[in-house]
């Protein structure tokens, strides 16, 4: 279990103010989880700050880590003159091993050189056998790689449900009979195609670039489990009160985990979320939705559950 101790000089809120933050780094498992951080809620740890003048400590409530929340501080007055002064964290109940680093922690190496490689290997004609008609192109890809790195493409080619076809396929100034693999896929835009056949060459997804909802989607499509959870995590931490029900209503109510997710945040965040337009608006429309009455049975539920609405 890592954490990082950080400091900031000025407290925008309060120019007569510093902030000191505990930041938690999550290791891989919470790195995909939508839930708090349990182990992390376990650990009873204060911040510090003191002179020889000047002691003030702040008892953190760690129960609220998450991927969502992964730093937590407190308000500290700053010194007016110019005395050493010491930060720190005190941890009680907890072993802590103190170690030495050189460089900002990950929670995996660094393997960009080989990720770069890789990534150049997609959707060059010449280097691949299997071409997807998506909806708005073409995507060629490595029928090797599809099937070392996903199941359901290692089942796909084994049962031969593709069309084999040779076409004339233009390289430099030069026209070049190749042979491909055809696969309609015409459901899934290029750019998410492409992004989701990124991730499986490289093990890694820019969400910068693709709506992560279109990747769980294309992920759970083709069951890719690990970038399915990613995308899964990706839609909860950008979760606004004023996305939320957008979110629910538009995608997220076809699937029950990522449906839970978003309904557990809007309970936790119903007295800011309820006054929105946005919230409003689908409360006052939510019969002509195809699951619209089960959705907000659920959130009432949950709400009364929580006892937020006795």
């Amino acid at each position: 279990m890592f954490w990082q101790l950080e400091y900031q000089p000025n407290d925008p809120e309060d120019s007569h103010c510093c902030l000191v933050f505990l930041t938690a780094i999550p290791n891989p498992e919470e790195a995909i989880s939508t839930q708090f951080w349990s182990d992390r809620a376990n650990v009873e740890a204060s911040l510090f700050m003191k002179t020889s003048s000047y002691n003030k400590s702040y008892i953190m409530t760690t129960h609220d880590y998450s991927i969502r929340g992964k730093s937590w501080g407190k308000s500290f007055e700053k010194m007016k003159n110019y005395a050493p002064v010491t930060i720190g964290v005190t941890f009680v109940n907890s072993d802590l091993e103190l170690k030495g680093y050189n460089s900002v922690l990950t929670t995996r190496p660094e393997t960009k050189d080989i990720t770069e490689a890789w990534s150049r290997q997609l959707d060059v004609p010449e280097n691949s056998d299997v071409l997807f008609n998506v909806k708005d192109g073409v995507v060629y890809a490595s029928k090797s790689i599809l099937s070392e790195r996903s199941e359901y493409f290692s089942g796909f080619f084994k049962g031969r449900w593709a069309e084999i076809s040779k076409h004339n396929v233009e390289l430099g100034s030069t026209d070049t009979t190749i042979e491909h693999i055809i696969i309609d896929v015409p459901d899934i835009s290029k750019v998410v195609f492409l992004e989701m056949l990124r991730y499986i060459y490289t093990d890694e997804v820019r969400f910068n670039l693709v709506p992560s909802v279109e990747i769980f989607r294309v992920a759970d499509k083709y069951l890719l489990t690990k970038l399915r959870q990613k995308a899964r995590v990706e839609i909860f931490k950008r979760l606004t009160n004023k996305n939320a029900m957008s979110v629910l209503f538009n995608e997220a109510w076809k699937w029950n985990d990522l449906k839970d997710d978003i309904i557990n945040f809007i309970v936790d965040n119903f007295q800011e979320m309820k006054d929105t337009p946005e919230y409003k608006k689908l409360a006052a429309e939510y019969k002509g939705h195809p699951a619209g009455i089960e959705i907000f049975q659920e959130i009432l539920d949950r709400l009364l559950d929580k006892q937020i609405l006795k």
